[in-house]
């Protein structure tokens, strides 16, 4: 029925369309691991400067929650007491006749309130 060379054809045909896809999946395989490589490589980078910047950010707080207290310190000296309550600063003289309470304007929910 089939000749010698025709079923050798049909065999070399089959090797080769198997040989295609596997080596197409191996270039996809690898390729796939390179972007996977690469990815982590930029994540844990991006992550490094993120605690750079969070450890900043904390000592930024730290220097700030000084300056408040030395405020707060110098204007009690002078008869003003300062009371931070989350977003409200109230402000209150010795006798107690002045009192001023003024909500903070650049807190996150304060800006969400606005919009």
């Amino acid at each position: 029925m089939f000749s010698f060379l025709s079923i050798l054809n049909l065999i070399a045909t089959l090797a080769l369309l198997l040989g295609g896809v596997l080596a197409y999946h191996h270039g996809f395989t690898r390729t796939v691991s390179e972007v996977q490589e690469r990815v982590i490589h930029a994540l844990q980078s991006e992550i490094g400067s993120l605690q750079d910047r969070i450890e900043a950010l904390e000592k930024e707080n730290t220097r700030l929650s000084h300056v408040i207290t030395t405020i707060r310190s110098a204007l009690k000296k002078r008869g003003l007491h300062v009371t931070i309550d989350g977003e409200l600063v109230s402000i209150h003289d010795q006798a107690g006749q002045l009192t001023q309470t003024t909500r903070i304007h650049g807190s996150g929910k304060a800006r969400a309130e606005e919009e």
